[in-house]
């Protein structure tokens, strides 16, 4: 049995060193895409169109610099990025955001929220749910209003089934075969 590990291990450990940490964020890339939000945010700022939200993200990315966490670095500031840019877009030309598209997705933020919170009346709101509202209003911040939209339809059907799935089970008791012995 012992023959038969020593050459999978090897083979592991030739397929270490031979594939580079590509699926790896390195430390370089979450300071190249802190100093990218960064640019986007002075970009913006010329026009008066920053968010506290973005300069906040900025603040986490860099924040999570000493702890090791490169990747979720990158995904705050490339977030950031992506607001202040679509911010400066909007301000530098001139035109307002696709009106519609836009209060089609505040309005679907609006039930998931509404939803979250009935469900959570009765102590049924599941794990995911504020966070994918949160996501959908990031989105719709950077301008991505049909993916925001998805986003809040999938949080207000969390909530929703979260609000059933509370009253069906309120009172309900364990069956006698759970119960404990004394």
């Amino acid at each position: 049995m012992k023959n038969r590990s020593l050459p999978v291990g090897a083979l592991i450990a030739a397929l270490m060193i031979a594939v580079p940490n590509a699926w790896a964020t390195h430390r370089s890339d979450a300071e190249q895409a802190i100093a990218a939000a960064r640019a986007a945010h002075e970009q913006a700022a010329s026009v008066q169109a920053t968010s506290p939200d973005t300069a906040a993200m900025i603040e986490e990315a860099e924040g999570l610099l000493p702890s090791r966490q490169y990747t979720k670095a990158v995904e705050l500031a490339d977030k950031a990025a992506r607001q202040d840019r679509f911010a400066y877009e909007q301000a530098s030309s001139g035109k307002v955001a696709d009106t519609d598209a836009a209060s089609k997705a505040k309005q679907a933020i609006t039930a998931a929220e509404a939803a979250r919170k009935q469900a959570d009346s009765v102590g049924g709101e599941w794990r995911d749910t504020a966070q994918l509202i949160k996501d959908a209003e990031g989105l719709a911040k950077s301008g991505q209003y049909d993916e925001a939209i998805q986003l809040a339809n999938q949080a207000a059907r969390q909530g929703a089934l979260g609000y059933e799935q509370a009253l069906k089970e309120k009172g309900a008791s364990f069956p006698s075969y759970v119960a404990k012995k004394p």
